[in-house]
């Protein structure tokens, strides 16, 4: 016969409790104080996130010339004092879209999306777009830069002991920024004035007064001259010079003229470059310069031709003068 088996349950130990319910309330203040560890679905929520203004803008727009404006990008969110990797940092901007868009009908802007990567907090990011200009009033004009990017919404963090597992999770984000820009007309050079003239079969030395009737500098100003009929050459002088908005200042050439050249005004057609006083951009324009090509003089010819005619009839006198006396002798000593 198997022997039959009795099993007592002893009561439980009142100190054994007491311990238990210490270890759970242990637990659930823990927990509180350090929410991040809890095991399973615990969420780390994002705080304010990246803060994009404009720092700076450079560049202006010119009517008719397609023109450039630089704008400078800025994170104003106050970075985090530890230190993360910014494509981890909630305050950091990512897959920065910027579009520049205009109101006015009369600027055009022909520059798509422009990435500007990423921005952490702190940092600067520069974007330009082309724009041009069609028959606007000088003034300014506004604009609108519209942002899009990522940005950090919340950290899921699962899993349990020293290896937890981290989901991030981003959201798309919008921001519109008001820009300001101004329409000038730029340097624009032109002839004020033209001292001197030309003569057929002679070298001529003119004074061009070129004047900046424009809004901006013009600086490193040089002409070249492309002789056509009839001058058969010219001699630019080696003047770099720079005018501001309403300065005027000379320039000077030589000019060989055609000895057969009728008297009349004739068109010099000329280059001139110069240098923007904004993005330092050689511009070149061209210039026709009237140019009066006068009579050669025939005076000295006429004073030589009276001089050789006095001389002959002076001679002429004299000879005249000689026969008389001594005809006059001739008689005089007949008579005696």
């Amino acid at each position: 016969m198997k022997a039959a088996r009795t099993f007592c349950r002893l009561p439980p130990h009142p100190f054994s409790s007491r311990i238990h319910i210490f270890l759970l309330l242990f637990l659930i203040i823990f927990l509180l104080i350090f929410p991040n560890l809890i095991p399973t679905g615990v969420c780390a929520t994002a705080g304010d996130g990246p803060v994009l203004a404009v720092s700076s803008i450079r560049g202006v727009l010119e009517d008719g010339r397609p023109s450039s404006i630089i704008i400078v990008l800025k994170n104003n969110a106050s970075p985090s004092k530890d230190p993360v990797e910014p494509a981890f940092d909630r305050e950091s901007a990512r897959n920065i879209m910027a579009e520049l868009e205009s109101s006015d009908e009369k600027i055009k802007i022909y520059s798509g999306r422009q990435n500007a990567g990423l921005l952490a907090a702190g940092e600067n990011a520069t974007v330009q777009f082309m724009a041009l200009t069609d028959g606007a009033d000088l003034g300014i004009y506004p604009l609108q830069l519209r942002l899009n990017f990522t940005r950090l919404s919340q950290v899921i963090v699962s899993g349990a002991g020293a290896a937890p597992n981290f989901a991030f999770s981003y959201e798309m984000a919008t921001q519109e920024l008001p820009l300001q820009v101004k329409v000038m007309r730029g340097p624009k050079i032109e002839q004020e004035d033209l001292e001197g003239e030309t003569l057929p079969g002679a070298e001529s030395v003119l004074k061009i007064v070129l004047a900046n009737r424009g809004d901006l500098p013009a600086a490193d100003i040089q002409m070249q001259a492309r002789p056509i009929a009839p001058f058969l050459m010219v001699l630019n002088g080696q003047q770099n010079m720079s005018l501001a908005p309403g300065e005027s200042a000379p320039l000077s050439l030589s000019v060989f003229t055609d000895e057969n050249a009728t008297s009349g005004y004739y068109a010099l057609p000329c280059q001139i470059s110069y240098r923007d006083g904004q993005e330092e951009e050689t511009r070149k324009q061209d210039l026709a310069v009237l140019i009066y090509v006068g009579k050669q003089s025939s005076f000295p010819w006429m004073y030589l031709a009276e001089g050789g005619l006095i001389l002959l009839l002076l001679a002429g006198g004299l000879f005249g003068l000689r026969r008389f006396l001594s005809s006059q002798r001739r008689i005089r000593i007949v008579k005696s």
